[in-house]
């Protein structure tokens, strides 16, 4: 095997960072009992990070001087950008160093093994479609590919669903519901696409025959709206009302008391419960609580839209926090048995895709807490 010091260095951040693919965490494990070098380099990192020296250094770093240097990297990043997977693993990467330099992060010579705590022998959450008539479709049933229904045909596909409809047009209304640990796309009649992420719901009707194309998001959602000048686009919450003619846009409704909408492309104007408005910019927010109000501002896309990638960045992020995505993405509860707990802070990332003990590993090591999985409970001690 041919010796790549700084590929090595990589690696090992990689593993940490719990962002290592199958592949490079078997060569750098294997590499780590048979080449004496890459042994010698994990032992150096465990040395250096332990001396006085290093201590000292990193007593004295600015965490958020630190973190600003990420963000040049990630600024203007959009959705499907060729460089998007890229600018968020490195993101990943960079959001644990910090946790190195702030925690005392140390190189570990266990290995991050995952799927080590049993699953719940439980059935698989499904995607449904709640019909009017009360019929329930199990859209992740990958049996059928079409299904039909008394006005329209139903066309389910890797990238979500789309249908057809029949010559007598309905605007009978349905609910796209999507549990715990999945995500889904559909296409609405008008041609707008939707990304939900999961315990997310939108209800719509099959085809939009009034002035406005209205829409009610429970959970956090994307939208692509397909642009029509003669008839807004409406999107209804628990707290606020968004409307557009045609854009790209994220809504986030998971705490009850807050909504934020952040504008990717072209404008939007957001209306709370107390009428006031606020029109907005790409590149910029809208926070709304009935507390306070509307507040405006930036947001970096690579974050806040890193969950249709199956990835969740976290800075500063209270565990009480983290908790609820957990619970989404996993189906795990956390239970903090030692409450002060719940208000410590945690920076780094969690992936939808890799094992709940990849990420469990990471706060035992870095937050310096306690944490069991057990009968689908995270307790956190």
């Amino acid at each position: 095997m041919t010796y790549n010091k700084a590929y090595f260095q990589d690696l090992i951040i990689e593993q940490i960072a719990g962002t290592i693919s199958e592949k490079g965490n078997r060569l750098l494990n294997e590499a780590i009992q048979n080449d004496p070098r890459v042994k010698q380099l994990w032992d150096e990192m465990q040395q250096t990070l332990s001396s006085d020296k290093a201590q000292n250094f990193l007593n004295n770093i600015d965490e958020n001087k630190a973190w600003d240097k990420i963000e040049p990297e990630i600024k203007s990043v959009r959705p499907g950008s060729s460089h998007r997977l890229q600018i968020t693993k490195w993101l990943s990467v960079a959001a644990l160093l910090f946790i190195a330099f702030t925690a005392g992060y140390y190189w570990r010579k266990t290995p991050v093994t995952e799927n080590v705590v049993a699953k719940k022998d439980t059935k698989a959450p499904a995607i449904e479609l709640r019909m009017a008539n009360g019929q329930h479709i199990d859209l992740s049933d990958t049996s059928k590919k079409t299904i039909s229904v008394p006005f329209a045909h139903l066309k389910k596909g890797s990238n979500g669903l789309s249908y057809q409809l029949d010559d007598n047009k309905t605007a009978e209304w349905s609910t796209l519901v999507i549990p715990a640990k999945l995500n889904y796309r559909i296409v609405l009649s008008d041609g707008t696409q939707v990304w939900l992420n999961s315990v997310s719901s939108l209800r719509f009707p099959f085809a939009f025959s009034d002035k406005t194309r209205d829409v009610y998001l429970t959970g956090e959602a994307f939208f692509k709206v397909a642009k029509n000048a003669a008839q807004p686009f409406i999107v209804h919450t628990g707290l606020t009302d968004v409307r557009v003619l045609g854009t790209e846009f994220n809504v986030n409704t998971y705490q009850t008391d807050k909504t934020v909408t952040s504008l990717v492309e072209g404008s939007v104007s957001t209306s709370g419960q107390d009428k006031q408005k606020m029109l907005l910019k790409p590149g910029y927010q809208a926070v709304y609580t009935p507390v306070a109000g509307f507040t405006s501002q930036t947001f970096d896309p690579a974050v806040e839209l890193a969950w249709m990638n199956d990835i969740y960045y976290f800075h500063n992020t209270k565990l009480h926090d983290i908790s609820d995505v957990l619970l989404r993405w996993f189906d795990v509860k956390v239970v903090f048995d030692d409450p002060a707990k719940a208000d410590e802070t945690f920076s780094g990332a969690v992936q939808k895709n890799k094992s709940i003990d990849v990420f469990i590993h990471n706060i035992k090591t870095s937050a310096g807490v306690n944490a069991v999985l057990k009968d689908g409970v995270l307790h956190i001690k």
